[in-house]
Formats: C-alpha cells, structure tokens, sequence
C-alpha cells in the first residue's frame, strides 16, 4: 500500500512524504521530489535499516497493490494512549465500560495502542490478575494492548514477583499514595515498591494524593451531611496532591528508581515536578527519570462540563477531580515546554445511570472515573493545535512517540518510520464537527459531547490492516494483540 499526497506529522515536524506499507510495517518513508536513492530515514535523522539496510528505490517503482490519495490530509503515527482502564470491575455489578467497546472507541478516535492496568485482589498474586486481565482482552480488545500491573501490598512475596512480570513484557507497575484502606501504600512501602522496581530495571507510576488527608476531609463531609457528588473535589484537597507528589518525587530519587507521576492536576504539582527534573537533571539524571502525565479532563474539561447541575457534579466525580481553568491552563503550557510528558485519558467510563444509582448511599460510593479514549486526538488537535498552544509535533510526540518511548514500546509504536508498526491515522486539519461520543460510548456520561470541534479522523490501519473508514469501524475487523514491552 502507498499513500501519497498526505502531509506526514511525527515528533519532529510536518513533511510532504510518500509512504510504503508492506504487510504490518512501514516500508519506507521518502520526501516527496527527493528522487530514487534518498534514504528514507534520513529526513528524521534516523537510521533505515530496520526496513532493507539500503536505500531505497523510488517509491512509485514499487508496484503497490493499493494506492491511497491523501492529498489534504495529515497522516499521523497511531495513538499510544498509556492510562486506560477497559472492563475494570470496582464491584460486584459495577464495571467500567468493557474491552471491546471501549478499544472501539480508541481506534476510532486514532488510538491504535493502550496500555491497562491488571489490579490484583488483596490476597491475589499481582501474577494472576495480570492472566486475567490477559484472557479478557485477548481477542476482544479491537485495538493493540499492554498491561501495567498495580501493586497494592509491598510485601516481600508481592516485591519477588516483579522480576518475572518484567521477563512477560510487563516492566512498568503503579502504586497508589491515595484510597486509604484499599490501594494505598506508605511512604515506607513506597520505598521499598521503588527499591523493588529500580531493581528489576522497570518503571513506577504513582497515583499521587495523600490518603490520610483525603480520608480526613472525606469524614469531616459526611459528618457534617454534605455527600452529594459536589462535594467530591473538596474530599481531594490541592495539598493532599501536592504532598503526594513531593513525597513520591523525593523517594524515587532515593531509590533511583524512574518515575511516573501520572494525572497531575494542579499547576503546584507541575511546579514540584519541573524543580525535582532540573535538581535531577544537574545531578547526570536523564530526561526519563521524572516524568509527568496530564489527562484530556485536567486540560479541557474544566470550562466546559461544571455547569453547576446535578448531573455535571456526576460527570466529573473522578480522581483527582477537574481543577480550576488556571491550572488547566498551567498544564498545557508544561506539556507545550516538555515539563510534561504524555497526554493520556485514564479513561474509565461508567454510564452515567450508574453514577446516579450509586450516589444515593454518598459520594464516596459513586465510580470514579470518565471516558475520553475517542476524543484524545481530535480534542488535542482542536483545544490545543487550533489555539496554538500546541505545535503539531508537539501534539504527535505526547500523544504518540512519547508514551511509546517511555512504556518500552519506542522500537515499535508511535513513529512513522521504516521498521516500525503500520499503525496510521489519515486526519482532516480543516473538517469541523460537533462532538459526539464514538462507538458505544454513553453520551450521558461524557464531558465533551456537544462541543464543535476542528479535526476529524477519517482512517485508521492497525498493522497494516484498514480498522476505520469515514468515521466508521470495518464489519470483522480483527482483534489486537498483547505487546509485551521491554525498558530500554
């Protein structure tokens, strides 16, 4: 397959180019007017030799099967989205929009790749719950996939499992500071998760609110009869995430353990994040050793779903919850300066019926959690491309390289280079729409639906393979694989 006449967009800028799919991978990149013998990778300044080891032949004496006209259109890597959780159960009977319907949703939106979270019960082998979650997305989940694997207990027998989950593919853990007496870990057993996880070359990502202090605030709300969902935000405190975060950035630099710090919400916490990398980065750390996540919700959700209602107050019960316009603001200006690393969803979406049967026993009953895996790309591309506070590069490397890079998929996903995944996404710069939820995904719930919205994704291969067309999911397209991952 050839598509030409797209504008290809990676990490380090927009170029006219012509691309070679070859069964799953990319063939060859080549410039348009370069001419035979200009080597493909030489125009992102990287090697080729993952496709032939040579230069190569002019692309239109390769004799393609198909040839696509993209003439108009960006042509993008496929979307790594490194936080979702798909088919998560909180409870017997509450559970999170499921695998397929919610990997729809992702490659619809241009997200060929996420990365969930196997979370053991309490006296459950972190093992075992990564086979689980395994065998439910193995050929249900549409979109390619890889698993983090949550460690609740920093016990010895949990910390002795981590070496082997590193040899399956699965280098990357995540701990909790927040949700006393479910998930929560002290600063101590943080310590020894880090020791743990530094040792065995993986990465940690830390949900960083202090539990104590959330759990304190929480009971002075119930006490006082205040359980509605808007009272949410103030059982999450600005300095319970502040603390968190000072504490998690102090113990992983003990530790020399890589760390991160995901769904920061607060410009404070930013600020905390950009000081630790520059002492790191004076002290010979590499970039990779303090990272940031922001969520779609913390940059653009802020103005537009808190319209003061009962059911807005549903929409945004989620953790930590949507801060103030300010420190949105704050946060898509760090992740325009690289202070802030990925542009993830934690998509966790529960229907709003279910969020409203719930919160009749008080707030801390409600699921937490929003969709957002559909409206990653195009919302970023709108909210932050469209104003200019994002660069088009900008946007492909958080949205697509960096996560890859990072979750040790960087040899395979998030580039538009030889040797790489044909993961494509043909994207309309110009098409305008009003926002509506993709696939099966519950319009009630969502934080977006309504909006009008520049961009559109009009294609989507997975591996080579046609997903999406025209907005629309092939009939029988074929499930997605399990990536096991390796830290490089």
């Amino acid at each position: 397959m050839l598509i030409h006449g797209a504008t290809v967009v990676t990490g380090d800028g927009l170029q006219e180019a012509d691309v070679l799919v070859r069964g799953e991978t990319l063939a060859a990149v080549q410039p348009r007017g370069a001419g035979p013998g200009r080597r493909s990778g030489a125009a992102a300044g990287r090697p080729d030799t993952a496709a032939t080891g040579r230069p190569d032949a002019d692309l239109t004496g390769h004799h393609p099967r198909e040839v696509i006209d993209a003439t108009g259109l960006w042509l993008l890597p496929g979307g790594v989205d490194a936080h979702v959780h798909f088919g998560m159960r909180l409870r017997p009977g509450v559970t999170s929009l499921g695998w397929r319907e919610s990997s729809e949703a992702a490659l619809l939106g241009g997200t060929t790749t996420v990365i969930d979270f196997a979370n053991p019960a309490p006296e459950e082998p972190i093992a075992a719950a990564v086979d689980r979650w395994h065998a439910a997305a193995l050929g249900t989940c549409l979109c390619d996939f890889g698993l983090h694997a949550t460690v609740s207990r920093a016990d010895p027998a949990r910390l002795a499992e981590l070496p082997a989950l590193v040899e399956r593919g699965i280098p990357t853990f995540k701990g909790f500071l927040a949700y006393k007496g479910r998930l929560m870990l002290t600063a101590q057993e943080l310590a020894r998760l880090m020791g743990a996880v530094a040792a065995c070359s993986g990465r940690l990502l830390v949900h960083a609110e202090d539990g104590e202090l959330n759990a304190r605030a929480e009971a002075v709300l119930l006490h006082t009869g205040r359980s509605g969902p808007e009272w949410h935000p103030t059982a999450h405190p600005p300095e319970s995430e502040v603390a968190a975060v000072e504490m998690a950035l102090s113990l992983a630099r003990s530790a020399h353990c890589p760390l991160t710090l995901v769904h920061l919400s607060l410009a404070e916490s930013l600020q905390r994040l950009r000081q630790a990398r520059r002492a790191a980065a004076a002290a010979g750390a590499s970039d990779d050793e303090l990272t940031g996540e922001v969520c779609l919700h913390h940059l653009f959700a802020s103005s537009g779903c808190c319209d003061g209602s009962y059911e807005a107050a549903l929409r945004v019960v989620l953790s930590p919850p949507i801060r103030s316009v300010q420190d949105s603001a704050a946060l898509l200006a760090g992740l325009a300066a690289g202070d802030l690393d990925l542009l993830s969803t934690d998509h966790c979406e529960f229907p709003l019926a279910v969020k409203l049967q719930a919160a009749h026993a008080g707030f801390p009953a409600i699921p937490n959690g929003a969709g957002g895996v559909g409206e990653r790309l195009t919302w970023a591309y709108a909210r932050g491309v469209v104003p200019g506070n994002l660069t088009p590069a900008r946007w492909v490397r958080v949205c697509c390289e960096r996560p890859a890079e990072l979750m040790g998929l960087g040899r395979c996903k998030g580039r538009i280079a030889p040797g790489f995944d044909a993961d494509l996404v043909l994207f309309d710069p110009q098409a305008e729409q009003v926002w509506q939820p993709l696939g099966e995904s519950d319009p009630q719930s969502s934080l977006y639906a309504g909006a009008r919205v520049t961009g559109m994704v009009r294609r989507v291969w997975l591996r080579g393979r046609l997903v999406v067309d025209g907005g629309r999911l092939i009939p029988g397209a074929a499930g997605g694989c399990f990536l096991r991952r390796r830290l490089t």
